[in-house]
């Protein structure tokens, strides 16, 4: 007794010519863990947490008291947390993909220069006048202010969480790449 088994196999030729654009070319890719990594930023910065999900260090009160230097009034906050007081900050956030590269970074306003400042804190100093006698803040006049520096609150990283996250999207990104391959 004798058995003859065809295989069509031309289908694979398809699927792995997929698999092999998406490996040469991982733009796509790329872009899809890019975005969803901008949401879990942009989530994390809206509560007020670091990457690993720790609250950042709070608001000075003389932060808190501060008043606009030209209307003399309170400044006006969306919240009472950190980083959060305009909503421009997370404007500043961007994604970037560039060959087999992607960016996940703050740039394009002054915010985003402000981002790098709590990204990494900074260290005490002196700040004296520099367009006038006196500084004013929080209802304090005085000619020098020896600054605490800011408390280093992360805003971007990169935590296991993350990792789970992109190894998902790139996943199921690979898997709708194959599909539709096959379906040819």
């Amino acid at each position: 007794m004798q058995f003859e088994l065809e295989f069509d196999t031309s289908h694979l030729t398809y699927v792995l010519r997929a698999a092999r654009g998406e490996i040469e070319h991982p733009e796509g890719m790329l872009d899809s863990i890019g975005f969803t990594l901008l949401q879990q930023n942009r989530k994390r910065h809206d509560a007020g947490l670091d990457p690993n999900g720790q609250p950042w260090k709070p608001l000075s009160p003389l932060t808190l008291q501060a008043t606009d230097p030209k209307t003399k009034q309170p400044i006006k906050r969306k919240s009472q947390q950190p980083l959060l007081r305009s909503g421009e900050m997370l404007k500043a956030l961007h994604k970037d993909v560039n060959g087999d590269e992607l960016r996940v970074f703050f740039w394009g306003n002054v915010e985003a220069e402000r981002a790098r400042y709590h990204q990494f804190g900074t260290k005490p100093r002196v700040i004296t006048p520099r367009n006038s006698p006196v500084l004013a803040f929080a209802g304090i006049v005085t000619k020098r202010v020896n600054h605490p520096g800011l408390p280093k609150r992360e805003l971007i990283g990169f935590p296991d969480s993350d990792r789970d996250l992109v190894e998902n999207v790139a996943t199921d990104h690979l898997q709708r790449v194959l599909q539709q391959a096959r379906a040819k």
